[in-house]
């Protein structure tokens, strides 16, 4: 019976408190994920602020250009990150509050954010 409680433990990570057991725990750590989708957050709030004093038509080629930094540093950190779907989902959704908190506008949010979750694919 020992034997079988042993390889039921080993299958699911889980033995009593030791590396294995953490192996399951680390999958729902998402704090690098938060941590970097509240920094996107900030970086493109103060990048928009800067486009905001451009003219009319230069600020919305800036905020175009933004939107795509936006998505290449979500990439870049895809690539050096090992991130499943709740560490993706931690990491937009970050992302999209701490830009509500700072007062963007919703749809422009929701639409960024969605670009952001099809660019962590």
């Amino acid at each position: 019976m020992r034997m079988a409680v042993e390889s039921h433990r080993s299958v699911f990570g889980i033995d009593d408190g030791k590396v294995g057991g953490r192996m399951i725990l680390g999958w729902f750590d998402a704090r690098e994920a938060v941590e970097f989708g509240q920094n996107l957050a900030d970086f493109y709030d103060k990048q928009s602020k800067i486009n905001e004093r451009a003219n009319e038509h230069k600020a919305t080629d800036k905020q175009q250009k933004l939107a795509a930094q936006v998505l290449v540093k979500a990439q870049q950190f895809r690539a050096s990150h090992k991130l499943n779907f709740y560490k993706k989902a931690q990491l937009g959704n970050a992302f999209r509050w701490k830009l509500r908190d700072l007062g963007h506008d919703v749809r422009q949010i929701d639409m960024l954010t969605k670009d952001l979750m099809y660019a962590l694919r």
